[in-house]
C-alpha cells in the first residue's frame, strides 16, 4: 500500500508516454514548439510560442469518462497538491487527460494553488491510503477540448 504522496513508477510508465503522445500534437498545432519533454523531475513539457515559454503537468484519469463541462460529473476539477511545488518553481498548465474520450481539461497553476481551494482527503483506494491534499476547482473555470 502507498502514501497518496509517494510516486509511483508504474502509473508514470503506463501514462506518462500515452498523454505526452496525444497532448503535444494538439498544442503544436496551436503553434508549441516543443523545448523539452525529457523527465527533468521537473515539468513534464516545456514549450515556446511567439517567444514565451510555458511550461505543463499532465495526468490520466480514467473510469470517469467526460467530453466536455456539460457531462463533467462533479462540480469540480481536482487537482494533486504535490504539484504545487512545481508552481513554486514555474507556473503551469495542469492537463487531464480522459483516457476513455480524448478529452482533455485543464487550468493554470496560477488559478489552482490558491487557499480556497484546498481540501484535505483520507484517501481509501485499493493501491493508496493516507492523508493528502488536493485543490478543487470550479469546473466552469476550467478549459475542456476534445482532441480529436
Amino acid at each position: 500500500m502507498m502514501n497518496p504522496r509517494t510516486f509511483s513508477q508504474s502509473s508514470y510508465d503506463k501514462n506518462d508516454n500515452y498523454a505526452k503522445t496525444k497532448i503535444i500534437p494538439f498544442l503544436e498545432k496551436r503553434g508549441h514548439q516543443v523545448v523539452c519533454d525529457e523527465e527533468t523531475y521537473k515539468h513534464d513539457l516545456i514549450t515556446i510560442k511567439d517567444g514565451k515559454e510555458y511550461y505543463f503537468e499532465f495526468e490520466v484519469k480514467r473510469n470517469y469518462p467526460f467530453t466536455s463541462v456539460q457531462d463533467y460529473k462533479f462540480p469540480t476539477v481536482s487537482f494533486t497538491g504535490r504539484k504545487q511545488r512545481l508552481h513554486n518553481i514555474e507556473p503551469f498548465f495542469y492537463m487531464i487527460l480522459c483516457f476513455e474520450t480524448n478529452t482533455i481539461v485543464f487550468c493554470h497553476s496560477s488559478e489552482i494553488y490558491k487557499d480556497n481551494n484546498i481540501v484535505v482527503l483520507n484517501l481509501k483506494k485499493r493501491d493508496r491510503k493516507g492523508i493528502d491534499t488536493f485543490y478543487r476547482v470550479d469546473k466552469y473555470k476550467c478549459t475542456f477540448v476534445n482532441l480529436d
